[in-house]
């Protein structure tokens, strides 16, 4: 398929704005016309999360040692942090309380109340004081599982804010926060933010308590236990760190803790993908998101991929929640690309036509590394597509082999057929960016990773096939 993308006489001086990821909102912000809200089967009604609380959004497969005794009354084996004992609060025994619908035999479904998750290593409890005791030894230990592989560099962002009062809420019913408008607001980057890479393997628990802690928030995670073909990708900040504010010149410097980082999402990937894919799972936790939080870890992830020589993407099927975030993120990558190409006037034409360049998906996905399929759909969602007649394809570049044999057969290379084609005005690809409130800035910048990162696996690949 070729593509025509003819220049505009004019462009445009309005500018495109930021637009945040939705990749795991919660149920009740997903797209406009679904009525869907928390999840009615959960078996924990809320998390803490270091010193946040906030409400999980679907069930997890949390053993029975943490959930057994909601179902049945009996005690289970300690996991993680967890004591080998009930944690009772005054609506049941063993932490259960009373949410949601009645099942088929007229009882509400128990839940525990409350899960306390490290945001260190989560290790969980539904313990209060243990779990406070071991976050306070694992934050002194300010050990962080992986290596750091990458640091964004400082910039203003542009995020998702409430704008005014949310909407009214009837007595006794949970708000799902769909009615809520939002506003755009640029903020300017504070402290670090980092990507961690961790192997599965070699850190099998913490890679299996952080699935399971996802698990409260995607509906369709699968993978929680068989984590070793698997690297995770950790999104840290780190703050910048708080000097005291009469600074004391006889104080001990090296007495002054220094700033702890916290993990606010991730991204999963698999060792060896037979599709390419190279992402599985990603979330970033509810109170980060609405931040362009999602984009970044799909930045990275498509880089990992261009410094290893793999096109590939996420894995499929794609939740809905996911493709939202995915086009958003496809439609600024091919929407910049296509905005920087340089039409020039179509040769042995009369009457003055408007510059055009002709090129091809496999064209837009090499720039990109975008799969051609999914640079297909976006083009086709974007609308901006109009039809151009037939016409030659474009001119392939020849191989090597070709330029020093010439081209197949011993002759003359046969004419090329010609193909149907599309034209795409740049003005009208401008307009549906600022329409849709879509970044032309890159969520990654290649410049932040570690040097040589990413290319030693790809060099060892190219000497492998030598």
């Amino acid at each position: 398929m070729t593509t025509s993308v003819a220049q505009p006489s004019q462009p445009p001086t309005t500018a495109a704005a930021t637009g945040a990821t939705n990749h795991g909102t919660r149920p009740g912000r997903a797209a406009k016309g679904t009525s869907r809200g928390v999840q009615t089967d959960r078996n924990i009604d809320k998390v803490v999360l270091g010193s946040i609380c906030f409400r999980a959004w679907y069930p997890s497969y949390y053993g029975k040692d943490l959930l057994g005794d909601i179902a049945g009354g009996k005690d289970g084996k300690s996991n993680g942090t967890a004591p080998p004992h009930h944690y009772e609060t005054k609506d049941d025994a063993g932490g259960a309380k009373s949410h949601g619908r009645r099942d088929r035999d007229g009882h509400h479904p128990p839940m525990l109340d409350r899960l306390y998750v490290c945001p260190c290593c989560f290790k969980y409890s539904k313990e209060l004081v243990t779990w406070w005791e071991h976050v306070r030894a694992c934050e002194r230990r300010g050990f962080l599982p992986g290596e750091k592989i990458y640091i964004h560099p400082k910039g203003r962002r542009t995020v998702l804010v409430p704008a005014g009062p949310g909407p009214k809420q009837g007595r006794g019913k949970r708000g799902s926060g769909g009615g809520q408008k939002m506003a755009q607001e640029v903020v300017q980057d504070e402290g670090e933010w980092s990507i961690r890479e961790v192997d599965g393997e070699s850190n099998v628990l913490f890679c299996q308590n952080l699935s399971l802690f996802a698990k409260l928030f995607l509906d369709n995670k699968s993978v929680f236990f068989d984590v070793t073909g698997f690297q995770y990708y950790l999104l840290v900040h780190t703050p910048p760190p708080a000097g005291p504010i009469d600074p004391d010149p006889d104080a001990d410097i090296a007495a002054v803790e220094p700033p702890r980082g916290q993990i606010v999402g991730f991204f999963s990937k698999e060792k060896m993908s037979w599709d390419n894919n190279n992402l599985a799972c990603i979330l970033i936790f509810p109170p980060w998101q609405r931040k362009g939080l999602g984009a970044l870890l799909m930045g990275v992830s498509y880089e990992i991929s261009r410094r290893e020589g793999l096109l590939g993407g996420p894995e499929k099927p794609i939740s809905d929640l996911g493709k939202r975030g995915y086009k958003r993120y496809w439609a600024g990558e091919i929407a910049r690309w296509i905005l920087s190409l340089d039409p020039h006037p179509p040769p042995q034409q009369e009457d003055n036509p408007p510059p055009e360049t002709v090129v091809d998906v496999e064209e837009c996905s090499r720039a990109t590394w975008i799969a051609p399929e999914d640079c297909l759909a976006v083009l086709r969602e974007m609308d901006v597509a109009e039809e151009a007649g037939w016409g030659p394809p474009r001119v392939r570049e020849p191989t090597a082999a070709e330029e020093i044999n010439g081209p197949g057969g011993g002759g003359t290379e046969p004419a090329a057929a010609e193909v149907q084609r599309v034209r795409i005005s740049q003005a009208a690809v401008r307009a549906w960016v600022v329409a849709n409130r879509i970044s032309l800035e890159r969520a990654c910048d290649p410049d932040g990773f570690v040097e040589g990162y990413g290319q030693k696996a790809s060099a060892r690949a190219s000497e492998e096939l030598l």
